[in-house]
């Protein structure tokens, strides 16, 4: 948390120090999940989550930078691993309507509950699982009127999130995310 405080107060810094155009807004959407697995997991089942949040919108010229703060469920059918998670894009915008952004994603566990012995009972897995997850994302989205936004994303895990000696595996996130939002400050 202490590197998100020092990143929040750069960006601050910077933000006053350039004269840009800011926007804030709230966003929420489903997020269509799974995990790439060895075959120690076999196929796992996909599951659907939800994530919810904020956003900035720092206009840079023809750029903007959109740092993000979600709070986003996802994992398998059999298993809900719920992040903070906060995506720090780069968007581009095309004739002020479409946009395409991309950029990493930094995730911190919150829970991990699930059925890993499958006796139909779910249970806190947490320590099974490492606290952070890296993931890069990419998508496109829709600047509608009013300030409302839509989109699709795909976030691709990037690093192992299992943390268990007792099986030798790995498991990363992917998730399609789907979202709308709503700029209610700024341009």
């Amino acid at each position: 948390m202490k590197k998100i405080s020092i990143l929040a107060v750069c960006l601050f810094g910077f933000i006053v120090g350039t004269n840009a155009q800011v926007a804030l807004g709230i966003k929420g959407g489903l997020n269509f999940a799974n995990v790439d697995a060895d075959d120690a997991f076999g196929d796992p089942d996909s599951k659907t989550g939800y994530h919810f949040g904020a956003f900035l919108e720092v206009g840079l010229g023809g750029i903007h930078l959109q740092p993000e703060l979600l709070f986003s469920v996802k994992g398998t059918d059999d298993v809900d691993l719920s992040y903070v998670e906060v995506p720090i894009l780069l968007k581009k915008n095309f004739a002020k309507v479409l946009n395409v952004h991309f950029g990493p994603q930094f995730g911190f566990l919150t829970s991990a509950e699930g059925d890993l012995d499958a006796d139909g009972s779910d249970e806190d897995i947490k320590d099974f699982f490492k606290s952070s997850d890296l993931s890069a994302v990419i998508g496109a989205g829709v600047n509608a009127p009013f300030g409302l936004t839509a989109g699709i994303r795909y976030v691709y895990g990037l690093s192992d999130v299992w943390d268990n000696d007792l099986l030798d595996t790995e498991i990363k996130n992917r998730t399609t995310q789907i979202y709308v939002g709503w700029k209610f400050a700024g341009n």
